[in-house]
């Protein structure tokens, strides 16, 4: 009888350990679940950089490809950037562009090619927070101007003078550093999606610009 129920009182010993061991090892393992879910959950982005995912069906790749020529080593730095500024215009609808560049020597932003600039007075040279590109070029951030101010630009025609629409400043950015500013207007506004596909081509841009400086000299 004694026999008996000592080895009842073994028994459930070891059932109420078993289920202590299983309880843990349960435990264990969700904590094990949950930590490798906060691994692959995103933490927060940088600032200053933008997430590669686009929130448009847009292919930056293949549209680069077709609007960031080919580098030519026979062709002048302000010839390069004019080809960007005819095939940016020709996707976008632009109707004038100026592309800048920063001279390293005095810090100021220059004229390095146009497109369908007919004013007989060119663009002006600015410099880091200067006017409304100097702001761009310091905040590094694109502009999109909706409202262009009276008597910033005109656009010359065989229509007529019109000021246009929408007037959008771009920055290039090398190593957080603005190397360049293209500016852009169109008689058209200029949407989120153009807006999120050039501020994307602009990292493609600057690092070919800088890659043709490297190669050959400014003319």
């Amino acid at each position: 009888m004694y026999f008996l129920l000592f080895g009842i009182i073994i028994l459930g010993t070891l059932i109420f350990i078993l289920h202590l061991l299983e309880e843990n090892r349960f435990h264990i393992h969700e904590e094990q679940i949950h930590q490798q879910e906060e691994k692959e959950q995103p933490g927060p982005a940088e600032p200053g950089i933008e997430s590669y995912i686009s929130p448009y069906e847009v292919d930056i790749d293949i549209i680069a490809e077709n609007l960031v020529p080919r580098l030519d080593p026979k062709e002048s730095v302000g010839d390069y950037a004019e080809r960007i500024l005819r095939n940016l215009a020709k996707h976008f609808q632009i109707v004038q562009g100026v592309f800048y560049l920063k001279n390293k020597s005095n810090g100021e932003f220059e004229v390095l090619s146009t497109f369908a600039f007919t004013s007989e007075k060119g663009p002006s040279s600015f410099k880091v927070g200067e006017g409304i590109p100097g702001q761009v070029a310091k905040n590094k951030t694109l502009l999109n101007l909706r409202k262009i101010p009276d008597n910033y630009l005109t656009i010359q025609s065989g229509l007529g003078e019109a000021p246009p629409r929408n007037l959008l400043m771009l920055p290039l950015l090398l190593n957080k550093e603005t190397i360049g500013i293209i500016e852009i207007a169109t008689f058209h506004e200029i949407d989120g999606e153009a807006e999120w596909t050039l501020k994307n081509l602009a990292k493609i841009i600057g690092n070919a610009i800088v890659t043709k400086t490297k190669s050959g000299s400014k003319e």
